[in-house]
């Protein structure tokens, strides 16, 4: 069976196999922005409000030009941040800082306990994420689970010979398997950004592509699970059957409708 299936065929409870029987990953890379937590209900609006002043005055724009230069730099480089640094020098130790300096937790939302969710999957969980170590604890926190991950790996930490290595970045990918004693074939990355699925496979992980909040909020731009998907998921709680040897996905004909808990 093909392992990259439609939206439509799993909603019609078509079997599918991920990977080979009892290909069980050793290692969980979890993205944080929309596959642990819901940012696009309010979130990434204000951090990206803060990165279109800080654009805004730094480069003397207005804050339309800003805000479509912001955009641009998140299609071509995967981050905002390493388009600041290699089109303008700005240095990310200053952007992120200032463009993440603000109370989050009024805009922490998200459905079910991520802790309960996770806690069937076997092997090390890591959260990889493009955000800098000061948000990506706040956000922890308030989820509670600052001590719940083996480790995690934030933007800060994403330098590689000299150079910003951010999400999409096969080097920095094959780094951290590296790091942590596996092959990339034993370890999957679970993310909501597709170009970062992308590469994730082309250097050999497993992908799980998490739907659920971006889809909510209007965000999702396609609807088909593209050929480097092996899996995709509404919820991460989903995301404990995605490597059995066959799963079958419950039969519905209406997508999932979500409870919104405001931490």
């Amino acid at each position: 069976m093909n392992s990259a299936t439609s939206i439509q065929d799993r909603l019609k409870g078509a079997k599918r196999c991920v990977g080979k029987a009892g290909a069980v990953p050793k290692l969980w890379f979890i993205d944080l922005d929309d596959t642990l937590f819901e940012a696009s209900g309010g979130m990434l609006h204000a951090i990206h409000l803060r990165m279109n002043d800080f654009i805004s005055k730094r480069l003397g724009l207005d804050w339309e030009a800003a805000g479509r230069l912001r955009t641009a730099y998140w299609a071509q480089y995967g981050s905002t941040f390493l388009g600041m640094w290699k089109r303008h020098r700005v240095d990310p130790r200053e952007f992120l800082p200032a463009t993440h300096d603000f109370d989050f937790l009024p805009f922490i939302h998200v459905e079910g306990d991520p802790k309960a969710d996770l806690k069937g999957l076997p092997g090390r969980k890591v959260v990889l994420t493009n955000g800098p170590r000061n948000y990506a604890d706040a956000v922890l926190a308030g989820l509670g689970m600052s001590d719940y991950f083996d480790e995690v790996i934030t933007s800060s930490d994403m330098r590689l010979f000299g150079e910003w290595r951010p999400k999409p970045n096969a080097a920095m990918l094959r780094a951290v398997c590296t790091r942590f004693c596996v092959r990339p074939n034993e370890a999957v990355l679970v993310d909501d950004t597709l170009a970062n699925l992308k590469c994730a496979k082309g250097v050999g992980l497993k992908t799980v592509w998490c739907t659920g909040y971006r889809r909510r909020n209007g965000k999702l731009s396609h609807r088909i699970d593209p050929l480097y998907v092996d899996a995709s998921v509404v919820h991460i709680r989903e995301l404990e059957r995605c490597f059995q040897p066959c799963a079958r996905l419950p039969q519905t004909g209406q997508p999932r409708r979500f409870l919104k808990r405001t931490v």
